[in-house]
């Protein structure tokens, strides 16, 4: 058997305290992650979209991608209906759209912000380090998100030398200038 068959039991007078979400949020909030912007097209055709950085490859053979979604995301919404999405993975210079697509319950403003449909019709935004392509493979509950798994059916790299955008300890940071985000 593997750990995965025999699941622990915390009950009883040894079992920890519960974890605040205030306490998680900063714990978690030490593990530096890229900045991604995932899109999708709307059930109005307009397009939508969300920063992420719950985002992880999953599998390269097929490849598959996790991105996890606010069950009261807009983008979920529109994921769940068009059935593809696009991971736009930001570089250092791109602060801005990361900062306008984090609007929590307000959509983002698409006015100036450079893009183009793909292959699936969601929405690449220009100048990012990566787009991946994607298709809904599977959908997971995950507590107060939703696991969304998607087939990468297309990449495309930028192929400029700038520095990713990362998070770390809720502030925006990089691998330039020493580490702090321009």
């Amino acid at each position: 058997m593997t750990a995965i068959d025999e699941p622990v039991s915390c009950a009883g007078p040894e079992a920890p305290a519960e974890i605040t979400a205030t306490a998680f949020r900063d714990a978690i909030g030490h593990f530096a992650t890229g900045v991604t912007v995932v899109t999708s097209i709307g059930t109005d055709g307009a397009p939508v979209g969300t920063t992420a950085s719950a985002v992880t490859s999953l599998s390269l053979d097929p490849p598959l991608v996790l991105v996890c979604f606010d069950r009261g995301s807009h983008t979920l919404a529109a994921v769940q209906a068009h059935g593809a999405f696009v991971i736009n993975v930001l570089a250092a210079p791109q602060q801005h759209l990361s900062a306008n697509f984090a609007r929590r319950g307000l959509a983002a403003a698409w006015d100036g912000v450079r893009h183009r449909r793909g292959p699936t019709g969601s929405p690449r935004l220009e100048g990012t380090l990566a787009a991946l392509e994607c298709t809904v493979e599977y959908r997971l509950p995950g507590g107060d998100h939703e696991i969304v798994v998607g087939r990468v059916r297309e990449v495309e790299t930028g192929g400029q030398d700038a520095a990713p955008l990362l998070y770390w300890r809720g502030t925006y940071a990089s691998l330039e200038n020493g580490g702090s985000a321009a």
